[in-house]
């Protein structure tokens, strides 16, 4: 079977897509096309996109969205009603309070702070499954995809290629891996994807899990971070506190069937505590997780085995 591969910059990160199909050239710019509109639709980044006429409207009227967005707003705003975890798709405000991963990060006084909290309460946000509109009842609110669009997107990716007949390949949207089928270049048959050590620089991997239609995604504090006065500041904002999520956490990894869900998790799962995290992740269903500590250490949820090299689903 003639294997393509491609590697492409888009949504600030990079693409790499490898197929295994005769038709793979038309597959991957199939692909590219159907990545491109995802991105100009449901980016915070464009002020005409369909995400933001909802946000522009806070406080104003209900939006009526496309069936798809509202169902990955409706999955999104069910989890982050659960006030036990950090994911919010109303932290759009904060988001862009402090900038980081742009060149502008800083940190925001007090006041800022305190101004923002109010705007990110995710049960502020009303949906109609009639007529899929989304309403922010506050000016001001914005809804952010941030943490969880691309997972949505690997995983339509993944059903367009199985449908058009592909049988292994593997979709890898700047760090969320999506696997189809078996790997044709590993005798174990899985694709080896690599976790990356938090304390270390990019490329160095700590353990290799071993992936089967399946998907895993890492979230970690040294993803996207600035240091200013001494400080090191995260991406992963605490809604209720306002400042990076305080935890002795470096990174959690979900692995999953759906790429979304390993999105959602990666971030609801980045509590105070290694040992919280564990336990919470525990709890939820058809997910496992690696989750290291800034020390280093590494624990496993309950489907999971450390072999000190590799990862093995139980």
């Amino acid at each position: 079977m003639k294997r393509f591969k491609t590697r492409f910059h888009m949504m600030g990160t990079f693409i790499d897509l490898e197929i295994h199909h005769p038709n793979g050239v038309q597959l991957i710019q199939d692909s590219y096309l159907q990545l491109h509109q995802y991105e100009q639709r449901f980016t915070v980044n464009q002020p005409d996109s369909e995400l933001m006429r909802v946000n522009q409207n806070a406080g104003v009227k209900p939006v009526t969205v496309p069936p798809d967005m509202y169902h990955l707003i409706k999955k999104a705003k069910a989890v982050s009603d659960d006030l036990r975890n950090p994911f919010n798709i109303a932290i759009g405000p904060l988001v862009k309070t402090w900038r980081i991963g742009f060149k502008d990060a800083r940190v925001p006084t007090k006041d800022e702070i305190a101004e923002k909290i109010s705007l990110v309460d995710p049960q502020k946000i009303t949906l109609n499954d009639h007529n899929h509109s989304v309403y922010l009842s506050q000016p001001g609110m914005e809804i952010d995809l941030g943490a969880i669009a691309k997972g949505y997107f690997a995983d339509q990716i993944k059903r367009y290629l199985l449908d058009a007949g592909v049988k292994q390949g593997i979709i890898n949207l700047g760090g969320n891996v999506l696997t189809i089928g078996h790997s044709p270049a590993n005798a174990t048959k899985a694709w080896h994807v690599g976790i990356q050590n938090p304390q270390s620089s990019r490329g160095e991997t700590c353990r290799i899990v071993l992936l089967r239609c399946a998907s895993m995604v890492t979230s970690g504090i040294n993803e996207r971070f600035f240091q200013a006065n001494g400080q090191h500041y995260h991406h992963l904002l605490n809604s209720q506190t306002g400042w990076p999520i305080s935890t002795d956490i470096a990174s959690v990894t979900i692995i999953s069937k759906h790429s979304v869900d390993g999105e959602i998790w990666s971030t609801a799962g980045f509590l105070s505590s290694v040992e919280a995290s564990v336990s919470y992740l525990n709890q939820q269903s058809n997910i496992e997780a690696v989750v290291i500590s800034r020390q280093g250490d590494l624990h496993c949820t309950q489907g999971l085995e450390d072999s000190g090299r590799l990862i093995l689903l139980l």
